[in-house]
């Protein structure tokens, strides 16, 4: 049939050619002008050790890589960084954006990607997860085309805009992320929660982001004593090295409406002791921290020494903030109470207060009135001190800001 009409098969062979050409004359400049516009190649980060042996894990290939202080190397997509208790690190990206990543730290690097022509439209890409741990991100801005920064966590995804300051910490109990500067777009159980500038929120498992609140944020817990005192605390006496025997008492009473805790002590006999309590804090202080304040709602009803004691070590009431510098030495901010000085003792960290009336302490900011800078809180204190005491606190708190 089809030899005996060839011209019929010429016409079937034009029409598949050009139907044929007509095709790759749209489809190849539809693909040439994709592959322009959205095509991407896969960048590189920079991993330096800052303190201690960084551990980095490349995906495939070699293995574990070790960095010590002051070394670094280039990684790639799906590498795995691994910061000890003792170590620190830092994260330069391709875009100039940039990674601190505090002790205790595991991230892994999910996306390093840009546009691979001048006049793509894609986004510079940089993704990744924090396992677990503290970090803190300084996004770069590009005049050049937008900035898509991710980071991820079991409880949420954060959208980072670009030129902003921003810290994240992850303890599998909930995420905690917070905006220094710019604006981030957390994402957690299908809904969304915006953070501007000094604003964070926190994130539990398949729970929606908290509304968004004030950088500003408690250190201690259970300060309000809400709860049992085996609750973040712990309580103990100090009976020092002149022989004595007879402890103080630390309780929960109700207190002209207050629940609030007292620590006393009869029948000293003389005798020095110390009623304690004792929260163990170990947080480093954000980078950008601007404020660093002790308040207090505090009673001190009787006292058997006069001021702080014959060294303005025993005040009735007491308050001790433990921290490491910089340089890791350790310092303490002490602050004692009292009503009255008949003796003259020397109160050198003591502040005088109405007898048996609740007094609103507040520190002021400790950044400002600390001859060196605290690095990392790691203990506080609150304690009577003496021979015969009673004192009652209704709440104490460590606002960091």
């Amino acid at each position: 049939m089809i030899t005996r009409n060839p011209e019929r098969v010429a016409w079937i062979t034009l029409s598949l050619a050009f139907t044929a050409f007509c095709l790759l004359a749209v489809v190849i400049p539809l693909g040439v002008r994709w592959q322009l516009l959205y095509a991407e190649r896969e960048q590189r980060a920079s991993v330096e050790s800052l303190v201690g042996t960084v551990v980095v894990e490349p995906s495939v290939g070699r293995g574990p890589i070790p960095l010590g202080k002051g070394q670094s190397t280039e990684v790639r997509e799906g590498t795995t960084i691994r910061v000890d208790e003792t170590a620190e690190a830092a994260i330069t990206f391709f875009d100039h954006s940039f990674m601190r990543l505090f002790s205790g730290t595991t991230v892994r690097i999910d996306g390093l990607r840009e546009p691979r022509y001048a006049f793509g439209r894609q986004p510079i890409s940089v993704q990744l997860t924090l396992v677990t741990g503290r970090v803190q991100i300084g996004t770069a801005l590009s005049p050049d085309r937008p900035l898509d920064f991710r980071a991820t966590t079991i409880h949420c995804e954060s959208v980072l805009d670009p030129d902003g300051s921003y810290a994240l910490e992850e303890n599998n109990v909930r995420s905690e992320i917070t905006t220094y500067r710019g604006r981030a777009r957390i994402l957690a159980a299908g809904a969304e929660e915006i953070l501007t500038a000094r604003q964070r929120t926190q994130v539990e498992l398949n729970q929606p982001p908290q509304p968004a609140m004030g950088v500003a944020r408690d250190l201690i817990i259970n300060g309000d004593f809400q709860e049992s005192l085996n609750v973040g605390w712990r309580v103990f006496n100090d009976q020092g090295t002149d022989g004595g025997e007879r402890d103080g008492q630390a309780e929960i009473v109700v207190d002209e409406g207050r629940r609030a805790v007292k620590l006393s002590r009869t029948e000293g006999q003389g005798n020095h002791c110390e009623t304690i309590l004792e929260q163990s804090i170990d947080q480093p202080l954000p980078d950008l921290v601007t404020s660093l304040a002790v308040r207090a709602t505090v009673k001190v009803r009787y006292q058997s020494l006069s001021g702080g004691g014959y060294l303005s070590s025993e005040y009735p009431l007491m308050v001790r903030l433990t921290y490491r510098d910089a340089y890791d030495s350790e310092a303490e901010w002490i602050q004692g109470f009292y009503y009255e000085n008949t003796a003259g003792n020397p109160v050198t960290y003591g502040q005088q207060i109405p007898r048996d009336s609740w007094y609103l302490f507040e520190s002021g900011n400790l950044l400002e009135e600390l001859p060196i800078k605290p690095f990392k809180i790691t203990k506080v204190r609150v304690y009577a001190s003496g021979w015969d005491y009673e004192s009652l606190l209704s709440d104490i708190h460590l606002i960091v800001e």
